[in-house]
């Protein structure tokens, strides 16, 4: 089992807020640790000495989307390359954490596919995003924000909340 599979596992009980650490020995957040740390339905994973963090869980779809929406249809590498050329190479996207998200996002209505060949003249399955998942993509956007501005009135120096 992996750190992944052991957060996740362990996510499904953390109350929001609440850190789990997993370490070598040297202690908490020391060389070779990771955390989980559960943001509502949003688990992020860390491994403190990997130079690209993990794609948050619950965010990856949302990525998908915004990218077939700015770039057109593309395949599923095209996608991965995109997203971690978009977040200026600080994010990894799992092929194995990729392809089943694209799955469950064509099984919901969200995106199409359908085969075609690539640049290098392989068969390669192309996805496009539908009328429902640019519809999903502006509901999710809005959430995004609604739960980035919520966590950063927990980071604000000082303010007293209005």
């Amino acid at each position: 089992m992996t750190r992944w599979d052991r957060c996740l596992l362990t996510g499904g009980i953390f109350r929001t807020g609440e850190i789990s650490w997993e370490g070598d020995g040297r202690g908490a957040g020391g060389e070779g640790s990771s955390y989980c740390f559960a943001i509502g339905v949003v688990i992020w994973v860390s491994h403190m000495n990997d130079s690209k963090s993990d794609v948050w869980q619950g965010t990856l779809s949302l990525m998908v989307l915004k990218t077939l929406d700015t770039m057109g249809p593309l395949h599923g590498y095209g996608i991965a390359r995109r997203i971690e050329q978009t977040s200026g190479d600080l994010l990894a996207v799992n092929y194995g954490t990729l392809y089943p998200a694209l799955l469950k996002l064509e099984q919901e209505g969200w995106i199409s596919s359908e085969w075609g060949v690539s640049d290098n003249n392989r068969k390669a399955k192309y996805y496009t995003l539908t009328r429902a998942g640019r519809k999903q993509l502006a509901k999710a956007a809005r959430d995004w924000e609604r739960t980035t501005e919520i966590i950063a009135r927990f980071f604000a120096s000082g303010e007293a909340p209005s």
